[in-house]
């Protein structure tokens, strides 16, 4: 292999990159950063700078008489990730996949673009910890994506991963499984050379799901001079124990979603797209409509908010942000004693006391808006331990009464 380099321009603390080339002075050797290219790929781009020089000359289009193959190769030595990644985020807007779904996506690339810089820091012994989260983004996005190509690449994003930037195992693979979709969408549009990229199956930990009296703690009633942070945020963990939606579902929803003459819920944005109607438990029911009464509803009894879970301020007709609800729940548990702070484990505390409750599984997942058995599969799964009791009480063994008659085998004597 020989080394295909990018040259960078000094500015501020660390070398951002603006443009690229092949060659490089020794003098210059520490302002490129190095990655892989065969011989045939390094003819090629030498080729490809040669006829696009005669084609400016000539007054021609840059790219005149050059193949597909030859540009497509040659791209990916010198087009940044960043034009590689808008092309594939395009794409996923293109097929009409949720912003959930696309956010994800981008998360993932950015974690790409922190590793390339990684690996342009430690090209020139820079410290990496001292870069700027914006600068790393800067630095990751102006590498060619053909480093997608390099030998080992998914074995050093994996190390990366979990030694720098500390993430689990679980965390590990969700990147991954994103990332693949990402380099195979490269490799089926001819942009880098097709390869196998395997995710590894990680066994989930079992979560520590809130308990009864953590619940007990949550569920009492605020005072009568608590604020509307304060209320909202009761109503919303009593909505999502009553419902087990997820966040971004419960941050969507609008009153007009609500049904109080049959008690149920239309759900219109879910992670599988689909929308449906959920019975509310009565409990639940008078709970939010006390809450609407009370907060939402002007003099006049017109609704102040379309939302049902808005933002402190109405002004501007907005729901809370996914971010802003999260952190709201993790002061108001934090305000209650209860030190487990995440949003999603009220979910993961929905599923287990479904299950352990005799629930069945089809439900379950028509509940929590799953496209398939495997998650709520994986629920029964983590939660197993919890169906002791059952077991012990309605295992055929222990139920059957024996109605066998006659003299009993014993034990020979020795």
């Amino acid at each position: 292999m020989i080394q295909r380099r990018m040259r960078f321009q000094t500015m501020g603390k660390v070398e951002i990159p603006t443009y690229f080339i092949l060659h490089a002075d020794k003098d210059e050797k520490n302002a490129y950063f190095t990655i892989e290219a065969t011989a045939e790929e390094k003819e090629m781009l030498d080729a490809f700078l040669k006829k696009k020089k005669e084609n400016i000359e000539k007054g021609l289009e840059p790219t005149a008489d050059i193949s597909r193959v030859q540009l497509n190769t040659v791209n990916k030595l010198i087009e940044p990730f960043e034009n590689y990644a808008n092309a594939f985020i395009d794409m996923q807007n293109g097929k009409g996949n949720s912003p959930i779904t696309i956010k994800h996506y981008q998360q993932t690339i950015k974690k790409l673009e922190y590793f390339f810089a990684y690996k342009w820091c430690v090209q020139r012994n820079l410290d990496y910890s001292v870069v700027t989260k914006d600068e790393k983004l800067y630095i990751g996005s102006k590498i060619p994506y053909g480093i997608l190509e390099e030998t080992s690449f998914e074995a050093q994003f994996r190390e990366f991963l979990l030694e720098v930037e500390n993430v689990s195992l679980q965390t590990v693979a969700t990147y991954f499984r994103d990332y693949r979709v990402i380099a195979y969408w490269g490799m089926d549009e001819g942009l880098i050379r097709k390869k196998a990229i395997t995710v590894k199956t990680v066994e989930a930990d079992i979560k520590d799901c809130y308990t009864d009296s953590e619940i007990d703690k949550l569920l009492k009633k605020p005072a009568d001079d608590c604020d509307f942070s304060e209320y909202r945020d009761w109503v919303v963990i009593n909505y999502v124990l009553g419902t087990g939606n997820r966040i971004s579902t419960i941050t969507n929803l609008k009153i007009k979603d609500i049904d109080f003459d049959d008690n149920m819920i239309s759900i219109n944005t879910q992670k599988n797209k689909r929308k449906v109607r959920l019975p509310l438990e009565l409990k639940l029911s008078r709970i939010l409509k006390e809450y609407i009464d009370e907060w939402l509803t002007d003099e006049d009894g017109h609704y102040i908010t379309e939302y049902l879970f808005p933002s402190v301020y109405t002004e501007d007709n907005t729901a809370i942000s996914r971010e802003a609800l999260s952190k709201s729940i993790a002061k108001y548990n934090k305000s209650r004693g209860v030190s487990k702070t995440s949003m999603h484990l009220f979910r993961h505390t929905f599923a287990k006391n479904w299950i352990i409750k005799g629930g069945d599984l089809h439900s379950l997942q028509r509940v929590l808006g799953h496209s398939t058995l495997e998650m709520v599969t994986h629920y029964a799964n983590l939660y197993s331990t919890d169906l002791k009791p059952k077991m012990e009480n309605y295992s055929i063994l222990t139920t059957h009464k024996s109605k066998n008659k006659g003299k009993k085998i014993t034990r020979r004597n020795r």
